[in-house]
């Protein structure tokens, strides 16, 4: 879940997987129409939406974190509780949509777990977690990936996006304060690039511009959370939740 304030004190939250259909949106708008270097580009692009098919069980039930007395937010929870959560999302992905959609869900994982050990691994039983994650999940990326017949430059690529619009999503939905980068991005002309983002005039600029558009709107949705909203027993913090009012929330993305 992502938590947004806003000025006037109330707060929007967001589930993971609707953060991950704005993903899927700007991976839809990306490069050249025929982005011929992510074929097969429905089911990357499907992978981009659906990469955070894991956490959907725990949107249903939130859990509370004391600290704050709101749900926790992504950050916040450990890998001992997600990565388990993670391994059975690319099981799902695979009976749901197929092998390139679970292989880039599972090197997603990966890349959550190999790069932000200071976010998901809070002691040691995460740290065995994520490792074990790791290990299990390069096998299963090693068959898939066998099964597809598919490069590793193509894994590659496709892995890219699916990170490149993670990070851009979380920036709209969150914030750009909120990432401490985009990282690199796989662009129609076959190279690679490090975004750079800026937000003003109620619109974020990118640059360079990566999608074949002139500019794009996203749209997603958000439950509303009155100013001041906490809570101290998690069975009226999901009830609470659940009859939140949800809004319709968009963004435009201007070239920078």
């Amino acid at each position: 879940m992502l938590l947004r304030d806003l000025p006037d004190g109330s707060t929007l939250a967001i589930s993971q997987p609707m953060h991950a259909l704005v993903s899927g949106q700007l991976a839809r708008a990306w490069g050249a129409p025929g982005f011929a270097a992510l074929d097969p580009f429905e089911e990357v692009a499907t992978a981009c939406a659906q990469h955070d098919v894991a956490w959907m069980d725990w949107e249903a039930a939130p859990t509370l974190d004391a600290t704050t007395g709101r749900p926790h937010v992504f950050r916040a929870v450990g890998a001992r509780s997600h990565a388990p959560m993670w391994a059975a999302g690319v099981a799902r992905a695979l009976a749901s949509w197929g092998p390139w959609v679970a292989l880039l869900v599972s090197r997603h994982g990966s890349l959550i777990y190999g790069s932000y050990a200071d976010r998901h691994q809070l002691d040691r039983e995460d740290a065995e977690a994520a490792e074990r994650y790791l290990t299990e999940q390069a096998v299963v990326q090693h068959d898939l990936a066998a099964h597809l017949g598919a490069t590793e430059a193509q894994v590659q690529t496709a892995a890219a996006l699916v990170a490149v619009t993670d990070a851009l999503s979380l920036a709209v939905c969150g914030g750009i304060e909120t990432i401490g980068g985009v990282g690199t991005a796989p662009m129609a002309d076959g190279s690679s690039v490090k975004l750079a983002l800026s937000e003003g005039n109620g619109s974020i600029a990118i640059a360079p511009w990566p999608f074949r558009l002139a500019e794009v709107t996203l749209t997603w949705r958000a439950r509303r959370l009155p100013a001041g909203a906490q809570w101290t027993d998690e069975a009226a913090m999901r009830a609470d939740l659940a009859a939140a009012p949800v809004q319709p929330v968009s963004a435009r993305l201007v070239p920078g």
